[in-house]
């Protein structure tokens, strides 16, 4: 069964043909071996993005592969983008990006490809004076619409710095997480090295307040 139908499938060749710049390398990362309830259909939905543009090649990998050890990745599915411009792996999926959240992939794709991230200059120049490392994982649901922009936030923040990592946790999927972080409504986003989670989705400033306090509280 087809995960984009044909008429966004045609609106998203389109888009891609005038924002695509560098070729952008989707990682994959299964399981096969257990019951991974959304594994095969984010597989399949990576690989029919990569049917709509030749600027999109698609990589996938077991657990347990050398891959999954140097990405530290244990569970799956996991999505990591990869592109010339950015190598680092930091800005990952974990769980299907459905949904609201195929919007925050599809503009993802893009920024790995341009290079412009969408933050302010303020923003990036403070950014990149963060010299420890900062984890900024933002817990969605596929059905949440103000999910998407705490994604796509932790996201560029995570670009703009290799020190940050910037990761999408479907909470669904990785129940245990959620339960863990204590989420109870979404976006919830919780930064290392602070005990309050960001609640909604907030301004560029309220997360770069965060990020900044978060780097100077690291050991």
């Amino acid at each position: 069964m087809q995960l984009i139908n044909d008429e966004y499938r045609t609106k998203l060749k389109e888009q891609f043909s005038t924002t695509m710049v560098d070729e952008v390398t989707i990682k994959v990362f299964k399981d096969d071996n257990k019951s991974c309830q959304y594994c095969n259909d984010t597989e399949q939905l990576m690989r029919e993005i990569a049917e709509i543009t030749d600027k999109v090649k698609v990589e996938i990998h077991e657990l347990g592969d050398e891959e999954s050890k140097k990405y530290k990745i244990e569970k799956a599915p996991v999505v990591i983008l990869f592109s010339d411009r950015f190598q680092n792996g930091n800005v990952r999926y974990f769980g299907i990006p459905s949904g609201y959240e195929f919007r925050s992939i599809i503009e993802d794709i893009e920024t790995f490809s341009t290079g412009k991230i969408e933050l302010r200059e303020s923003t990036i120049d403070k950014l990149k004076t963060i010299e420890k490392p900062v984890s900024i994982r933002v817990f969605i649901t596929p059905t949440c619409p103000y999910c998407p922009s705490a994604v796509r936030m932790a996201h560029n923040f995570a670009l703009v710095n290799p020190n940050i990592t910037g990761d999408m946790v479907e909470s669904y999927e990785f129940e245990e997480e959620a339960e863990a972080a204590a989420v109870s409504s979404v976006p919830h986003t919780t930064i290392s090295n602070i005990d309050e989670p960001i609640i909604g989705a907030q301004p560029e400033e309220i997360f770069l307040d965060q990020v900044l306090f978060s780097a100077a509280q690291a050991p």
